[in-house]
């Protein structure tokens, strides 16, 4: 009965331990992911504001250097809003200068 029962807490712990690593796998693909997007909406807006390329481009390229996917990229003038996907994962990031944004 003991032999069962110290089985079953071992299997427990493994199947515990197996969620919280897919758990905290979708965390950091999520982080991966939103960091991907700030990086480059940041590229971009700083791209637009000194006028060494342009916006999404530039976006384009830091996404691509972080292993993510543009879904949209809008570039109004002075704020630059990104969307980036990896593996299923979206995110999104605006720039541009603290006086555009009302800040």
């Amino acid at each position: 009965m003991s032999t069962a029962l110290g089985v079953s807490c071992i299997l427990s712990v493994i199947a515990t331990a197996g969620v919280v690593s897919v758990g905290t796998q979708a965390l950091l693909l999520q982080q991966q992911t939103q960091s991907a997007a700030d990086l480059a909406a940041l590229s971009a807006a700083a791209a637009q504001a000194s006028g060494n390329g342009e916006a999404c481009a530039v976006a384009e390229a830091f996404a691509r250097a972080n292993r993510v996917t543009v879904s949209s990229c809008v570039n109004d003038g002075e704020m630059v809003r990104v969307g980036v996907e990896k593996l299923g994962r979206t995110a999104t990031a605006t720039a541009g200068p603290t006086d555009a944004a009302g800040g």
